[in-house]
């Protein structure tokens, strides 16, 4: 019997697909994913459970949701936020890690949050660290950790909704009064928009939604427009034209990641770069294999509340879509047989407001705040706030090249690359589960004996192991049959990451009736 057996290899990558018919995906792609929650793709090879947050930051002081998220170096501890006052009108914090508490900026103009859905924060640095804020009811205001000032010349806009710095400019767009409407300040002046400083006002022709400064250009986004702004200074500034078939549905879906900026748009997330033709931009997606999922983002959730957020360090965005169910989607880079693309997983458990990343010093944070007031640190512990991670991988179904083909199901190897101890359940399942089908009881999966990695592992941690094996194959004998099957992995614990990085069947074959 055993001269008749046969394996059949599967490289975890891909990322979720759920554009493929079902036989071909078992062929073309079985490393990739029909269900993929709460895994990334891992730098290090395969599918990683996902890193849990902690409410480092604990409650800002107010009430409602948490408005808005800044990582800001050089300004005061770095983490900013905001949050509705109780009272008064002073809605912008700063942590102090002296006090391990939140300190109220004192704020000028008397701005208030009335209708304030979300604040947004832009850095700059003309000299010294700033940040400006702009929330579509009240006048921009920059903050530099000690002053905070509100722009109210004359010739400014009175409630923005967006702002870029460019060319040593501030542009501030998306007032709800005139929306089509995009401002420049004067050279390294943020107060100043009079026209003899070297400020102005341009009419792009349509509703913007965002704005973004990207290499040479800053580009501006309505929701069926892509403009863009050449030049300098008010001498030579020149608005062309990128799109005029689609645009940027959620101002907060913006991000720039691997050398290029990507938005949600009514067919997925697109580029903006990519291939440039005859002056114009040829826009591809790059979520094809998930456009069923961003249509359903797309039209049952309010793009208003859309936040995202980038992990440089992992090549990596997520976007935060859906509060209430504490929904998103992770998109990450990663090199694979094609070249380096992206791969899409579901986020399930993170209730993101607002969220935002950056350095301070040499680490990267990465922050978002809730409905509850609260600020929480990602990529910190094991659990979302002393709440388990629910993981869930589950291959194509596999017919092993021939679908009409019976397997007798011997063995599954599972090479895993583990954070410390890990229990996972492995679910074995034919005939795209068929209901006439008898499928086996779950497997466990231990790796109790799996050395943690250095750099990876959490010093002092209860679930790290500094001895043991470093990769464990997990080998189980499975019972049943089939002509095609998948495997499943669910965690729903507090427990160390781990990676699922590839899959060996061993198998026999049966008959074809």
């Amino acid at each position: 019997m055993a001269d008749n057996l046969a394996s059949f290899k599967v490289f975890s990558q891909g990322g979720l697909n759920l554009n493929r018919d079902v036989l071909s995906q078992g062929e073309t792609q079985p490393g990739s994913a029909i269900s993929l929650v709460n895994y990334e793709p891992a730098v290090t090879g395969g599918y990683r459970k996902i890193s849990g947050f902690s409410n480092v930051y604990g409650t800002v002081p107010g009430t409602g949701k948490v408005l808005g998220v800044c990582v800001a170096n050089g300004i005061n501890d770095g983490i900013l936020a905001c949050r509705t006052p109780s009272n008064g009108n002073n809605y912008l914090h700063y942590w102090d890690d002296s006090t391990d508490d939140w300190v109220a900026v004192a704020t000028s103009g008397s701005p208030t949050m009335t209708g304030v859905s979300k604040v947004r924060f832009r850095r700059y640095n003309w000299g010294s660290p700033k940040v400006v804020t702009t929330d579509s009811i009240n006048p921009a205001a920059t903050y530099d950790g000690t002053t905070y000032t509100q722009i109210t010349h004359a010739d400014a806009p009175s409630a923005p909704k967006n702002a870029s710095i460019f060319q040593n400019h501030l542009f501030l767009s998306g007032d709800p009064s005139e929306d089509t409407n995009l401002y420049f300040s004067a050279p390294y002046n943020a107060y100043s928009f009079a026209a003899a400083d070297g400020a102005g006002v341009i009419n792009v022709g349509f509703p913007i939604v965002a704005t973004k400064a990207f290499r040479d250009q800053l580009y501006i986004f309505g929701v069926n427009n892509i403009k863009k702004l050449v030049g300098n200074n008010i001498s030579n500034f020149v608005l062309e034209n990128v799109t005029d078939d689609l645009g940027c549905l959620a101002a907060d879906s913006v991000v720039e990641i691997g050398g290029d900026v990507f938005f949600l748009s009514q067919d997925g997330y697109r580029p903006i770069s990519g291939t440039s033709k005859i002056g114009d931009v040829n826009l591809e997606s790059v979520s094809k294999n998930i456009q069923s999922f961003i249509t359903d983002v797309i039209f049952n959730n309010d793009l208003e509340d859309v936040s995202s957020v980038v992990i440089r360090k992992k090549s990596q965005f997520r976007l935060f879509y859906n509060v209430s169910d504490a929904g998103g989607l992770i998109g990450g880079l990663r090199q694979n047989p094609q070249g380096v693309g992206f791969e899409f997983g579901q986020l399930l458990g993170i209730p993101a407001t607002c969220a935002d990343s950056g350095y301070i010093d040499k680490e990267e944070y990465v922050i978002h705040g809730d409905t509850n007031g609260k600020v929480h640190k990602q990529e910190d512990g094991t659990d979302f706030d002393g709440e388990n991670i629910i993981s869930l991988y589950q291959t194509p179904f596999l017919h092993m090249q021939d679908p009409e083909q019976r397997k007798i199901i011997h063995t599954v190897s599972t090479y895993l690359r583990s954070e410390g101890v890990n229990e996972i359940l492995m679910s074995v399942i034919y005939d795209y589960d068929d209901t006439s089908i008898l499928n086996p009881t779950n497997y466990s999966l231990s790796t109790e004996d799996a050395a943690s990695y250095y750099n990876e592992a959490l010093y002092d941690d209860s679930t790290t192991v500094w001895s043991g094996n470093p990769s464990p194959v997990q080998r189980v004998n499975v019972s049943g049959s089939g002509k095609s099957v998948s495997f499943r992995y669910v965690t729903n614990d507090s427990n160390a990451a781990h990676s699922v990085q590839g899959i060996v069947v061993t198998f026999g074959v049966g008959d074809r009736l």
